[in-house]
């Protein structure tokens, strides 16, 4: 996943099939992010969470006693 950042900030639209909100859109396709890359958008590669980080988020910590 990548974030997409529009040189407009403001731009509300869809450009290249991705919906833009103030002009940030998202998108998982690798051919459109090296596109936008290559017309002067910005753009922020998102990396999802492991599964065990999600886990270990999720469970409670044990406290240890003395």
């Amino acid at each position: 996943m990548a974030k997409i950042y529009a040189p407009n900030k403001s731009y509300n639209g869809i450009c290249a099939s991705v919906n833009f909100i103030n002009g940030v859109g998202e998108t998982n396709d690798k051919y459109l992010i090296s596109w936008f890359k290559a017309h002067g958008y910005k753009t922020e590669e998102i990396k999802p969470k492991a599964v065990e980080e999600i886990e270990e988020e999720q469970t409670p910590k044990r406290s240890r006693g003395k």
